[in-house]
């Protein structure tokens, strides 16, 4: 007597997610939890938060970006996004949604007292950091745009390409200085 065995294929998927260094005074989280970047889970701009269980979880949009309806995905404030040219996402509080505006200034800039300056940038419209300044940017709770003072942005590609001779890059991306 013969006996066979079928050979079953098993597929694995890697799940990978990262958690996402926010500060804990920021909106985007809560007292349940810290929210994920898990690119194969959620679409593209969103996060995996927290949801009202442990073992619940919810994709939604990441700080500073909005959802826009009619696309059915996530994009960043005072951009053009899925506007068209001549347009930014902005969020219009009255109905409470993503809505697209008119705009003067070109994509990655916007309006400020009456100028275009661009967003993610020290100075502009800004004191000098060294003064007590900050940077021209979205502000990821009230979502409208203005000087941030003691921010960091929420980017995990923002890292200067180099650190300086005689530091090296810790695990937080900061550049240290090494002491031997």
């Amino acid at each position: 007597m013969k006996l066979f065995y079928r050979a079953a294929m098993i597929s694995v998927t890697l799940r990978l997610t990262f958690s996402i260094p926010i500060k804990r005074n920021s909106s985007a989280i809560d007292a349940r939890g810290v929210p994920l970047y898990a690119p194969n889970v959620c679409p593209e701009n969103e996060l995996l938060y927290p949801g009202e269980t442990t073992s619940d979880w919810i994709c939604d949009c990441g700080p500073g970006y909005l959802y826009y309806a009619s696309k059915e995905g996530c994009f960043a404030a005072y951009r053009q996004g899925p506007c068209s040219d001549g347009n930014y996402l902005v969020f219009n509080s009255s109905n409470r949604s993503a809505v697209c505006s008119q705009t003067s200034c070109q994509d990655g800039f916007a309006r400020y007292e009456d100028k275009c300056y661009e967003l993610g940038k020290p100075n502009g419209p800004c004191p000098p950091i060294n003064q007590g300044g900050g940077i021209f940017d979205v502000n990821v709770t009230t979502l409208v745009v203005e000087c941030l003072r003691g921010t960091e942005n929420l980017s995990l590609l923002n890292l200067p390409s180099r650190c300086s001779p005689g530091s090296r890059r810790d695990s937080s991306g900061n550049c240290r200085v090494v002491y031997k």
